[in-house]
């Protein structure tokens, strides 16, 4: 029985023992066949795989926590600066609570500690206003006493400096096919192969011995690439805005298109429709004015009994007949504006489906659903015009207004 669950941060050997793939080929097909260890391996379809960086990288996500763990170790002796320990505060705020009240002087050593800030447009973290190298910032974090760390229950810092950055599977970032045949790549893999000619470019630039400012410049390009590759709203300031920007992974996850609202959270629903509303105080307080098309559309599923079977066999066949699609017990559905209705011999166990009509109860709702009278249910009265309509006196609950209140209308089956 699982008690309870456990979140921490990968370690660089931890990727690179789950991985199943070391990329290493930029290009992704060589005559006309994916390329072994390259971002299509047939390996990486459902398994993730990684890339080795040559030089520690920030993962962008986690800039203002590396900051904050700076300020709560001494840069000199790695004791730890924290004054209390937290104890009446959630847990995700704790290394917040740790680094605003930390001691501005090592208890240890005495030495007065240095302000901690992150520079945007350079991509680096500065101390005292003065750039603090990504490798000074490791050995920083790597004092850091273990025993601490099992007290507060929280992963090693020095994890969130990337050295080797996992690659998702091909399934999350598929080719773009046309005609059977790959087109072109998704943006994700895009910056991946991106990533990794930065990456080159920083080994070969050591490996050259050249100039401080070439390697340092090749460091920071490599930066951006994984920063853009993660977020591509936090690259810094200075890099070249491409007329095309290829998304992120933190865009996949974000917005009401993302994945989590718009794949996870989201639900779909059959038998809907939606418009704005206007007044009818013609309409009675149960009564929800419907549009012509609206109702054509709309349609009602109806279960065939021996009770009923005669009386909807009959309405089939008719001429101006609201039936618009019958479905068998097998699933199959047939679409009546394309066969031959009277040749079509209903049976118990089928369904029908038929135009929305004066009688029917519907379910109606204005968004955001706050309380259970925003969603109610109301007979439908067709009407012309392309508005839903509603009696003045049925706003109150709904806290709608006539301007600019969207509503939601679905069908309540009363069986």
């Amino acid at each position: 029985m699982i008690k309870q669950i456990h979140f921490g941060i990968l370690t660089a050997e931890e990727i690179r023992e789950q991985s199943v793939v070391h990329v290493t080929e930029k290009k992704t097909f060589q005559d006309g066949a994916f390329l072994t260890n390259g971002l299509r391996d047939s390996r990486l379809k459902l398994a993730f795989g990684h890339i080795d960086l040559h030089t520690p990288v920030y993962h962008i996500s986690f800039v203002n926590n590396i900051v904050q763990w700076l300020r709560c170790i001494c840069y000199k002796c790695g004791s730890t600066l924290v004054k209390n320990e937290p104890t009446n505060i959630q847990k995700n705020k704790w290394l917040q609570y740790m680094a605003k009240h930390a001691q501005n002087k090592c208890p240890e050593c005495h030495e007065k500690q240095p302000k901690y800030s992150w520079n945007k447009d350079k991509a680096q973290i500065e101390k005292s206003k003065v750039l603090y190298d990504i490798d000074d910032v490791q050995t920083h974090l790597c004092q850091l006493d273990e025993s601490f760390l099992s007290k507060v229950d929280m992963s090693h810092p020095k994890h969130m400096i990337l050295r080797c950055l996992p690659i998702p599977p091909t399934s999350v970032r598929p080719a773009i096919m046309q005609g059977g045949v790959i087109r072109g790549e998704d943006d994700l893999t895009y910056r991946l192969i991106q990533i990794m000619r930065s990456n080159d470019k920083v080994q070969k630039t050591i490996i050259d011995k050249r100039p401080e400012h070439i390697i340092h410049s090749a460091k920071e390009s490599l930066q951006n690439a994984v920063t853009g590759y993660i977020n591509h709203a936090k690259v810094g300031g200075k890099r070249k805005v491409s007329k095309r920007e290829y998304t992120s992974l933190t865009a996949r996850l974000k917005t009401k298109e993302g994945r989590i609202r718009g794949n996870l959270m989201g639900k779909r629903v059959d038998f809907t429709s939606r418009s704005v509303i206007t007044g009818d105080d013609t309409l009675g307080m149960h009564e929800i004015g419907i549009p012509i098309s609206v109702a054509k559309k709309l349609t009602v599923p109806l279960k065939v009994t021996a009770y009923n079977k005669s009386i909807i066999q009959d309405w089939l066949t008719k001429k101006d007949s609201t039936i618009k699609f019958v479905i068998r017990p097998n699933g199959s559905r047939v679409d009546l504006s394309f066969v031959n209705r009277t040749n079509i011999d209903v049976d118990v166990g089928w369904s029908v489906e038929r135009e929305l009509m004066d009688g029917d109860i519907v379910l109606f709702n204005r968004q955001p659903s706050l309380h259970k009278m925003s969603i109610m249910a109301h007979e439908v009265k067709i009407l012309p015009y392309s508005t839903f309509r509603m009696n003045l006196s049925c706003t109150t609950p709904y806290n709608a207004d006539c301007k600019y209140s969207y509503f939601f209308l679905s069908y309540s089956n009363r069986n």
